[in-house]
């Protein structure tokens, strides 16, 4: 969000014809509402579904039907819902980091029929 209204990082997010139609990058707020969208989905439920239950919402953020404030605070709230639902997530407190090695290890095993 913070990079989209320009208060952090290059903000080499610019599509001239988006912002010059709409006053800002559509296509990038599409993909930072939807990110929160599944962020706060995830540590909700532990599972992201795809495709995203809110396509409608975000063909519309990438229409231009939202002006920049409204999309600003559409974000402010997820954030806060996401940050919020941690107290009953079901997710672990902490990183299998040995796990996801394994894992990670074997699909690369796997793929180069080394296993």
């Amino acid at each position: 969000m913070d990079r989209l209204i320009g208060r952090k990082g290059q903000k080499n997010i610019h599509r001239a014809e988006l912002e010059l139609a709409h006053g800002y990058d559509t296509k990038y707020a599409m993909h930072v509402i939807r990110l929160y969208l599944e962020g706060k989905e995830y540590i909700q439920t532990g599972e992201i579904t795809l495709p995203n239950a809110r396509v409608d919402l975000l063909v519309d953020i990438r229409k231009g039907k939202y002006k920049l404030p409204e999309i600003e605070e559409m974000g402010s709230e997820l954030q806060k819902a996401a940050y919020a639902a941690q107290e009953n997530s079901p997710l672990p407190e902490s990183v299998d980091l040995d796990g996801i090695s394994k894992l990670i290890t074997g699909v690369y095993l796997d793929f180069w029929g080394a296993r």
